[in-house]
């Protein structure tokens, strides 16, 4: 996903363990909020929810996969709080190990 193409159209929010979070278009830094506005076509938003990626996560880090997340978008969940340091170690690992393209979606 490139969330920096998204915000110029929306602002983007992740949903993580039940909090709701503002992201920050310049450093993709989280800001709790206590709830989502109504999205609409003057104030468009996106919604990202961690307990769906985690549901895809084996299948997007997989680096057997022709559609596996390049590191740049693994790198980008990971700042977003979607794949913890441990996990991003591990698929940059992998990639490296394999010699994968690490330019892929």
């Amino acid at each position: 996903m490139q969330f920096h193409r998204f915000f110029n159209t929306h602002t983007i929010y992740v949903i993580i363990n039940e909090k709701i979070y503002k992201l920050n278009r310049k450093d993709l830094s989280r800001e709790e909020v206590n709830e989502l506005p109504k999205n609409s076509m003057e104030n468009p938003i996106m919604v990202l929810n961690k307990c769906q990626f985690d549901m895809a996560k084996v299948y997007l880090l997989n680096i057997q996969n022709p559609f596996r997340i390049s590191l740049y978008t693994a790198e980008l969940y990971n700042k977003i709080g979607f794949l913890s340091d441990d996990e991003l170690e591990i698929y940059k690992n992998e990639l490296e190990q394999f010699g994968h393209d690490s330019f892929m979606l």
